[in-house]
């Protein structure tokens, strides 16, 4: 099944790409395609991210294409991102690998008031480097594919009210069918009116239900029910602040066990400030999340980033991320943060050189002995071309 779904998925982005790309200019039409590569030199003291006295140190070579295109008219918009990123690593080559993600989405205005969109996605990765970077939490390194598919709709009641919606289906399969990972499939529905109040300012209730199901003995499934009542203000069009708080409640169900259920306080905040020479971005949240082993966790996010431009090619920047996961059933807490600083330089208009380090630690609550650390060095070179073809 899941070999078919792979072919006729690369089927339709063939075709999908073809139509785009030779057909696209003779379209009365807005459209353009953007290229970009980038190549990354890295020296990494951790690659496995282990403990203490199991480290593996190397040096990796990341190479990432990557192209998007778009093509809109006043009612259909239509969407193209596809990626791949190859990893070459000089004595451990056994872990040498190459992942691609691809998505395509596409929205059309039936009438003034009622627009649909749909899409859809695929990606095949490896669960180490993703889910430290996605959700802060260290797994096991395994192959991965994921897949899936979405529906929407928004519509406008009036200049100042609007409501928003959709279903979202998911699948996550591990081709080596490892034995502490199970494939799994989520389905999500979210409801969102909005009001607003003024032109800076909109009011949202955010309402979302999610349910997980793994594929393994007992069938056990996740379902959390979240609302969150939200807003954003704008200031101005580079100073903005968003957030909102609610509640969500989470039940754990398995074939031959007593059902589990937890809840709590949930946000979210986002604010963003631009000056003339610096910039900076704070992001917050605390929401539920459902592991690839199984579990509930509730996490807490907090990111600040900021960048300051010493002239008009050359800038410094620092981001720094701090993750705590608390398992809904008990269990191993842990606690993730990161710090990069890097500097970056144009050297022309489509290419940047940026060199960056990071320290990382990884700390379990009930065992030390497990904590670990990681440093890393990288110097990127990135190559853009936006909109290098185009029909205007």
């Amino acid at each position: 099944m899941h070999k078919s779904l792979w072919k006729w998925y690369f089927i339709t982005l063939t075709v999908f790409s073809t139509v785009f790309l030779f057909f696209a200019p003779s379209w009365s039409a807005d459209w353009e395609v953007s290229p970009r590569v980038s190549i990354v030199e890295e020296y990494n003291d951790n690659i496995l991210f282990s403990r203490e006295r199991q480290e593996l140190d190397d040096w990796v070579t990341y190479v990432r294409p990557r192209v998007e295109g778009t093509y809109h008219t006043k009612r259909l918009r239509v969407s193209l991102d596809s990626g791949l990123e190859a990893e070459k690593y000089i004595d451990y080559d056994e872990l040498d690998t190459i992942d691609h993600d691809h998505r395509v989405a596409l929205s059309y205005g039936l009438s003034r008031n009622l627009s649909l969109r749909t899409g859809g996605y695929f990606r095949e990765d490896t669960t180490l480097e993703t889910e430290l970077v996605e959700e802060g939490l260290l797994v096991d390194r395994e192959d991965r594919r994921k897949f899936g598919g979405n529906l929407g709709f928004n519509y406008g009641f009036s200049t100042r009210l609007f409501l928003s919606g959709g279903w979202t289906r998911r699948y996550t399969v591990y081709p080596d069918e490892p034995l502490e990972f199970d494939d799994r499939r989520s389905n999500t529905l979210d409801l969102a009116p909005q009001y607003i109040l003024s032109p800076r300012t909109s009011l949202f209730l955010k309402m979302v239900y999610t349910k997980t199901e793994y594929d393994t003995q007992g069938d056990p499934t996740i379902e959390n029910y979240n609302i969150r009542p939200s807003f954003r203000h704008d200031f101005a069009e580079d100073f903005y602040i968003s957030g909102g708080a609610g509640y969500r409640y989470t039940e754990r169900s398995q074939k031959g066990e007593k059902d589990e259920d937890s809840d709590g306080f949930v946000f979210d905040l986002s604010f963003h400030r631009d000056w003339k020479k610096a910039s900076m971005e704070l992001l917050a949240s605390r929401d539920q999340y459902s592991t690839v082993d199984r579990r509930s966790i509730e996490r807490d996010r907090l990111t600040l980033k900021g960048t300051y431009r010493l002239t008009e090619r050359f800038r410094t920047s620092v981001a720094g991320t701090f993750r705590r996961n608390r398992v809904d059933e008990g269990g191993d807490d842990t606690d993730y943060y990161t710090v990069t600083p890097a500097l970056s330089y144009n050297l022309t208009p489509t290419i940047i050189l940026r060199g960056s380090v990071d320290y990382s630690e990884y700390d379990y609550e009930d065992d030390s002995d497990w904590d670990r650390e990681r440093f890393r060095a990288r110097l990127l070179l990135n190559f853009n071309w936006p909109r290098l073809w185009s029909g205007k």
